[in-house]
């Protein structure tokens, strides 16, 4: 799998996402999922603090999973490791948790359960925009400086508080957020089922190709909307999945996809995860995977770059 820069290391362009992991997903075949991504050049696993089972919350799961994996592997050393902590209540989303020790508490029981001394990179999940940005900057900082996080990112921050917050680190001699995580993929939402996230827009992606600041785009196959609709059409989709994805727009970008399938010979979901990692600035696809067989199509995303003329030529995001 192809690899690239991401601050001074080069994880594989596609991480493993784990949402599932400990909950819908048994730690068994959760097991079996790591090690298949490993053995196709997958090194980059991204989790959270609250992933493991929506349904019944039990903080860290996913977590407590990768870390006995590691454990039992003796691998550590080859993964480039991601997690995020500051997630609201999952039963009072309105409550923020972006206090100082909030923050550092989420990172100490992160680091419990995935049992290392360290994350490569540490993403607040949500933000807080009744706090000063300097404040959470300050607090960042403090998990570079005991090094428990070699980098620090944001998951479901606007641009403008992306942009505030690196101000204010360059003003006060901080070291700036390196990356974002928000909601990006080939498909153009017209609907977000969960209204505290925060989706790539045209502002955004030319925030990215100024900076160059690492984008990691998770539901980067919009819950395998082209995929079903190219297969199975409309009625392969299910209603929610109608809700935030079907549109004219996103039928036209299908009929795109399916001419440059005619011309490469890849696959639709390998063309979809190939035009977010091929990204005029570092850029990184965060997939889940729900068998074995969806990782061997996760392998031949990952080997894939499009030319420039083709990424443009599926969507143009700095003209919408």
């Amino acid at each position: 799998m192809r690899k690239q820069r991401f601050g001074s290391f080069e994880p594989s362009v596609i991480a493993l996402g784990t949402g599932d992991f400990g909950g819908k997903c048994p730690e068994g075949q959760a097991r079996e999922y790591l090690d298949a991504s490993m053995e196709i050049g997958g090194n980059f696993i991204d989790t959270a603090r609250v992933y493991g089972d929506f349904v019944t919350p039990k903080n860290g799961e996913s977590e407590k999973v990768i870390g006995r994996w590691m454990a039992d592997r003796r691998n550590r050393d080859s993964i480039f490791l991601s997690t995020k902590g500051g997630h609201p209540p999952l039963d009072d989303m309105r409550k923020p948790r972006l206090g100082r020790e909030e923050i550092r508490c989420d990172m100490a029981q992160s680091l419990d359960a995935l049992r290392t001394d360290h994350v490569e990179v540490y993403w607040l999940h949500r933000d807080d925009e009744s706090r000063m940005v300097g404040e959470i900057m300050e607090t960042l900082q403090s998990l570079l400086e005991d090094g428990s996080a070699k980098m620090i990112g944001v998951s479901n921050w606007t641009t403008e508080r992306i942009l505030a917050a690196n101000a204010y680190a360059h003003a006060h001699g901080l070291t700036p957020l390196s990356a974002n995580q928000p909601q990006f993929s080939l498909a153009v939402q017209k609907l977000r089922l969960d209204p505290t996230l925060v989706t790539m827009d045209a502002k955004m992606w030319q925030m990215h190709r100024k900076t160059q600041m690492v984008l990691c785009a998770f539901s980067s196959q919009a819950r395998g909307y082209f995929m079903k609709l190219d297969a199975g059409g409309r009625e392969a989709i299910s209603e929610s999945v109608r809700a935030e994805f079907d549109s004219p727009e996103n039928e036209a970008i299908l009929q795109r996809i399916r001419r440059l399938q005619s011309e490469t010979g890849h696959s639709v979901s390998a063309i979809g995860l190939a035009y977010v990692t091929s990204q005029p600035f570092p850029s990184f696809a965060l997939a889940g995977v729900s068998s074995l067989k969806q990782l061997e199509a996760l392998r031949e995303a990952g080997e894939i770059t499009l030319s420039e003329e083709q990424v443009r030529g599926l969507r143009e995001m700095d003209m919408e």
